[in-house]
């Protein structure tokens, strides 16, 4: 009787440690109450506004600072996109044969700005997927004097083209700078800016 006791006893103790350790399990604590696996980022829909400014310095002075503000849609599988510009007539000079005079004509460029955005939720705030692509008619100056000669012979306009896609991780309310690069041609320094922020 008494080793039957005992053997019942041991049972129960043993069903019982199985029983708690399955319920730390599901629960993701170990001895103590300790956490073993950190929560997972909510998935919810978070509305967020994302704000990128595009400038450029000649030296120190800035010349120009163009804002772009887009609503953004965290863990939405539908991007924010944005298309802003317009089309340039590019003059086309047509030579004629046998004494025909020549004839002009004109062919269209797009210019403006492209941006793409995208948004997910992170243990530590947002990640934001960004591709923009940025063009424009372009005025030398007395420093550019290659571009300047060429425009000048051709009479043709000149264009120049930016275009980046990076990822940024940020919190609410804060601001980075992702990209700092130098123009090779009129030694502009381009940066841009973005800030986000959590829409409430």
């Amino acid at each position: 009787m008494k080793r039957a006791s005992k053997v019942m006893t041991a049972a129960l103790v043993l069903l019982t440690t199985i029983a708690v350790t399955a319920q730390d399990a599901q629960q993701g604590t170990g001895i103590g109450g300790s956490v073993a696996q950190s929560k997972p980022p909510s998935q919810t829909p978070v509305s967020l506004k994302v704000s990128l400014v595009f400038s450029r310095y000649q030296g120190d002075k800035k010349i120009s600072s163009v804002p772009h503000t887009l609503w953004v849609t965290a863990n939405d599988p539908v991007r924010t996109s944005l298309r802003l510009g317009t089309q340039i007539p590019v003059p086309t000079t047509i030579i004629g044969k046998d004494g025909e005079k020549t004839t002009q004509s004109y062919n269209y460029r797009d210019v403006g700005t492209n941006i793409d955005c995208a948004a997910t939720t992170v243990p530590d705030g947002y990640k934001l997927s960004i591709t923009i692509t940025d063009s424009s008619v372009y005025y030398p100056d007395q420093s550019d004097s290659a571009v300047r000669s060429s425009v000048s012979t051709t009479g043709a306009p000149a264009f120049r083209n930016f275009n980046s896609s990076f990822v940024l991780l940020l919190k609410d309310g804060q601001t980075a700078q992702s990209t700092s690069v130098t123009d090779p041609v009129s030694g502009q320094v381009i940066k841009l800016d973005a800030t986000l922020n959590v829409q409430k």
